[in-house]
């Protein structure tokens, strides 16, 4: 990832020392910038998909939550009542809290996995969202390049697209 972004800063770098060159073959260059993260951070479909998020996996949350209570319990009350319980019932307890442990470990791990898959899609129809908008207001506003923010060691205030950019997001 380190290298990708590296890669993608050396490429801009290398855009925009030949853009001086290209404006003036070209009579004028017409140049945006955004900041993809107060996009996705401000964006209103970006609060949508999270709240969403979270009813879709309120139920499973609690059901951990719920989980490790009765993990917790059983384990106390091991370690209270070992030294007084007969061998069979804290074998049988000392069971009982490893498969539950298990159990939760597994419903752990399927949790984080699946909520990491739907924030991925979530995050994936939200950048799509968010790149149909930056190419219709770079069509419409006759843009010759658009470029984020975090590729670009400077850029003017008067460059920066992020507002328009959050506007039609908001009203689409």
């Amino acid at each position: 990832m380190k290298t990708l972004k590296q890669l993608i800063a050396g490429m801009s770098f290398v855009v925009v020392s030949l853009l001086p060159t290209y404006a003036q073959a070209d009579g004028g260059l017409k140049i945006g910038v955004i900041d993809m993260r107060t996009i996705v951070n401000t964006a209103p479909q970006a609060k949508e998909a999270m709240e969403k998020l979270k009813k879709e996996f309120k139920a499973r949350e609690e059901k951990i939550v719920s989980s490790e209570k009765a993990l917790k319990e059983k384990a106390e009350k091991l370690q209270r009542n070992g030294a007084i319980m007969s061998e069979a019932e804290k074998g049988k307890l000392e069971s009982e809290v490893l498969a539950d442990q298990r159990k939760l470990q597994h419903l752990q791990t399927e949790f984080r996995e699946d909520a990491t898959i739907r924030q991925q899609e979530e995050m994936k129809k939200l950048m799509d969202k968010i790149n149909h908008v930056v190419d219709d207001i770079a069509k419409k506003e006759k843009y010759d390049l658009i470029i984020h923010k975090d590729v670009v060691p400077f850029a003017a205030k008067t460059v920066d697209v992020t507002d328009k950019v959050l506007k039609a997001i908001g009203s689409a």
